[in-house]
């Protein structure tokens, strides 16, 4: 049984800190994404014409369509939509009082609520869920800090752009009905709902989630089936009604701004270069590209191997989850999410993500890499733990100095040495080595300088791997000399 314990909320904590404790600007991406943000709360507009040529705002993007001589974020609208609920009441009560907020405050508080909060959640519910599956507090854990703080998902966290948050919001729907199949007693109306509504936002935050918003509405099905409850009315009813409220927001938009039901920013982009590049194929995807897939897992440059070493693993322990066949139908979720992803991104124009130390487009396959993870014996753990501590210091390099690599070096691949490049040790890394610290609280609050401003969030991580080793053990001992079973 899947039960929710006091560690799990220390994950979130933990988490919630840590995204915090950094913010880094988001460029026209997240600018584009803010810009709607701002035009519905502080106008009740749909278009951008206020926001994305303006210094003075702060939102100025290149991203955006063009239709009907008025300006749109080219983006989903998910992340936007969000973020407004939030900014709503942030941007209103100041202005009661005479007081307005300065668009960095904005920037920050939206990544914070909008990015950081739900990527906390995510990693708390993966906590969860291999605790679960594991038995043992520590392992899960570290799987849970391998795939949270040691993946691109961490930097993704600190800055305004949709892919973290999508991630997050399919994990939250695996993990809805994850539960629903170990929990002895059928899903309650609110749960079948919420599942509904989690996959449908995910959907409008990034599109490219349909790669697993589909194989997890097959494995709703599944679990359904193998708990009889297919012939219940509300079985496929009530997350089928959760699903239509957020696609019934994105039609609503398409329409008011595009006077189109089924359509997309991308079809209007205001650069025609972009506007070319996207109308081939879909969306700008063509077929796979075998040359492409080594790029974005085994090349230094931006190789998700060589920037998450830790997920090498995840072969290893996808080998024994498939021995375990009460875990075939997760290990195809993640198998589903892990392979779509890199194909998908394989064949797009921009496979390395622009301006981007890793290719960001595959941000939304990461949580699921934690279930194959989990599964390591524990015999070879401490390779787990070990390329952890590894991926997660590579990751913090990257979240303290910025996740804007100039792109140049990402198209003439071809034509340099395989060593000459990577983009955290020879771009990021050296932005440190130079002072060029992006804003944290260490700087802000107690006045830390350089190196000195990241031990603060160095110690709470410690700290908590730590407390979560000798509370693991503390446990263990008690289950041998009580001979407590309970998972």
């Amino acid at each position: 049984m899947l039960r929710f314990r006091k560690e799990a909320l220390l994950v979130f904590i933990l988490l919630a800190v840590t995204f915090a404790y950094f913010h880094q600007d988001p460029g026209w991406n997240g600018n584009s994404r803010l810009g709607l943000t701002a035009a519905l709360v502080r106008e009740g507009r749909l278009t951008i014409d206020s926001f994305h040529d303006s210094e003075a705002e702060g939102l100025k993007t290149g991203d955006k369509s063009f239709y009907d001589g008025h300006y749109y974020t080219d983006k989903a609208i998910g992340s936007s939509l969000i973020a407004a609920i939030f900014y709503l009441p942030m941007y209103w009560l100041p202005r009661l009082a005479g007081l307005q907020l300065s668009i960095w405050a904005m920037k920050y508080w939206l990544t914070l609520l909008a990015m950081g909060l739900p990527s906390a959640l995510a990693g708390s519910l993966i906590y969860l869920v291999c605790e679960q599956i594991s038995g043992s507090k520590f392992r899960a854990f570290v799987v849970t800090l391998a795939v949270s703080l040691g993946t691109m998902s961490f930097p993704f966290s600190v800055t305004f752009i949709g892919h973290q948050l999508a991630a997050s919001l399919l994990f939250i729907g695996f993990f809805l009905i994850y539960r629903m199949k170990v929990q002895p007693t059928p899903a309650g109306t609110v749960h079948l709902f919420l599942s509904g509504v989690i996959l449908g936002l995910a959907l409008i935050t990034e599109l490219t989630t349909l790669i697993v918003v589909l194989p997890l509405v097959l494995y709703y099905f599944y679990v359904q089936w193998k708990k009889g409850g297919l012939r219940r009315v509300t079985t496929w009813a009530l997350p089928a009604l959760g699903g239509m409220i957020p696609m019934g927001m994105m039609v609503g938009y398409n329409l008011l701004a595009y006077d189109q039901a089924l359509v997309n920013g991308y079809q209007y982009l205001n650069n025609p270069f972009f506007r070319e590049a996207m109308s081939a194929g879909f969306m700008g995807i063509g077929r796979p590209s075998l040359r492409v897939l080594f790029y974005e897992t085994l090349h230094p440059a931006q190789g998700l191997l060589w920037q998450s070493p830790v997920l090498v693993l995840a072969l290893v322990g996808g080998f024994f989850m498939l021995r375990a066949r009460e875990y075939w139908a997760e290990l195809l979720i993640a198998a589903a999410a892990a392979g779509g992803y890199l194909l998908m991104n394989s064949g797009y124009f921009m496979w390395w993500g622009g301006f981007s130390f890793a290719p960001r487009h595959l941000t939304p396959m990461l949580p699921f890499l934690a279930l194959p993870l989990i599964f390591v014996p524990r015999r070879l753990f401490v390779g787990v733990a070990a390329l952890t501590a590894v991926s997660v210091f590579q990751m913090l390099v990257v979240a303290a100095s910025t996740i804007q690599v100039p792109q140049d070096y990402f198209v003439t691949l071809d034509n340099n040495p395989y060593f000459r490049f990577s983009a955290i040790y020879n771009y990021c890394l050296r932005e440190l080595r130079d002072g060029r610290f992006a804003w944290n609280l260490g700087q802000a609050l107690l006045g830390l300088k350089g190196w000195a401003s990241l031990l603060p969030v160095a110690a709470v991580i410690v700290g908590a791997t730590v407390y979560m080793g000798v509370s693991d053990k503390s446990e263990r001992l008690f289950t041998q000399r009580h001979g407590d079973a309970e998972i």
